[in-house]
């Protein structure tokens, strides 16, 4: 990479539900706090901070005002993006490598307990044109569905990879394990296609100075705004992010020794596999279902909430590298995953 090398000093991740006994910031400070602590840094040694949050999702408008003191960022330099937490991982690298932060605590949150998804969708598609017809996430999502579902082999593929992936998040000591709530499906989706709706805060430490795990490779792109000027059968912006990613890291998919792919639901993940080079053209609900390194956290099984996603991908990716092993992390933001950031991970 160009520029200073960064690395992950420390990660947190916490997955919970209507927590009474807490408020939002204090969510933010208990996760923030941790990262923290896993660096084995002081906040003395903090100098910026960037932020993932959505007005929407708080419930509260202009909530970094609120929440970023909770995050740390209280006589910081601080940058908040409305927008999904890889995306503002993405933002705290490139300002380490470019010399003007030492270490940085990137954090995201979004506390489904408190906002209804389906709405917040909506609310992202244009007034005019689309919004009036309904339109939001899921819908799109069920769009795919049924081209990604068109053959039985198929349907038997998402029948496996759902069991597996539900095996997975039980398995992951990090996912909810109780509440949460599924939003009704659209035809062909499922209740086990969908996430579980949970309260997700996610924080990192990045440094310039050498640690274990070090950022190797980083990509965005985005496709056009509106959905019916893009490849329904593909996620053509998540294609080119993991293509830049892993030119800049050196490396192809298939030295990946693990993925954690960032989905709505899990034909958004199987398709991100593909869209990574992570499996074959209409294979990525077989890799999800065979292949232990695609998502084995449970991905939206787990608990799951934007804009915190990417950030939750990327620290579950970490927990998991070790003795020179590589991971692919990715994060989608925006109506449908319209931009999406991947970011490759190497353990030194």
């Amino acid at each position: 990479m160009d520029g200073l090398p960064t690395y992950v000093e420390g990660v947190a991740l916490e997955i919970s539900f209507g927590d009474a006994t807490r408020n939002l910031s204090e969510l933010i400070f208990d996760t923030v706090r941790a990262a923290v602590d896993d660096s084995g840094r002081s906040m003395d040694e903090i100098d910026s901070v960037v932020l993932a949050a959505h007005d929407l999702v708080d419930g509260r408008s202009l909530s970094s005002m609120v929440t970023a003191p909770a995050a740390g960022a209280y006589l910081r330099d601080e940058i908040r993006y409305g927008d999904d937490g890889a995306a503002a991982f993405a933002a705290a690298v490139v300002r380490l490598e470019a010399g003007h932060a030492r270490r940085s605590i990137v954090a995201a949150w979004g506390r489904a307990s408190e906002h209804d998804p389906r709405r917040f969708s909506r609310a992202l598609f244009d007034p005019a044109m689309t919004r009036p017809l309904g339109l939001d996430e899921f819908v799109l999502s069920a769009m795919r569905a049924q081209l990604l579902l068109a053959t039985q082999e198929a349907r038997r593929d998402r029948d496996r990879a759902a069991e597996a992936r539900r095996k997975a998040a039980a398995a992951n000591p990090r996912a909810l394990r109780s509440g949460g709530f599924r939003s009704s499906p659209h035809h062909p989706l499922r209740d086990e296609d969908l996430p579980l709706w949970a309260d997700v805060t996610a924080a990192v430490v990045l440094s310039t100075e050498p640690s274990p795990v070090r950022v190797s490779g980083l990509g965005q792109s985005s496709e056009p705004y509106a959905f019916g000027d893009r490849d329904p059968r593909a996620i053509t912006s998540l294609r080119q992010a993991a293509g830049r990613a892993l030119e800049e890291a050196g490396l192809d998919a298939g030295a990946m020794d693990l993925a954690e792919i960032d989905g709505l639901t899990l034909i958004e993940e199987a398709m991100g596999l593909e869209a990574a080079g992570l499996a074959p053209p209409g294979q990525g609900l077989a890799h999800l279902a065979d292949d232990p390194r695609c998502n084995p956290s449970g991905g939206g099984a787990a608990g799951y909430c934007p804009p915190s996603m990417g950030l939750a991908r990327i620290v579950e990716a970490v927990t998991r590298l070790s003795g020179g092993r590589r991971a692919l992390a990715t994060g989608s933001s925006t109506v449908a995953g319209q931009t999406q950031t991947a970011i490759v991970l190497e353990a030194e």
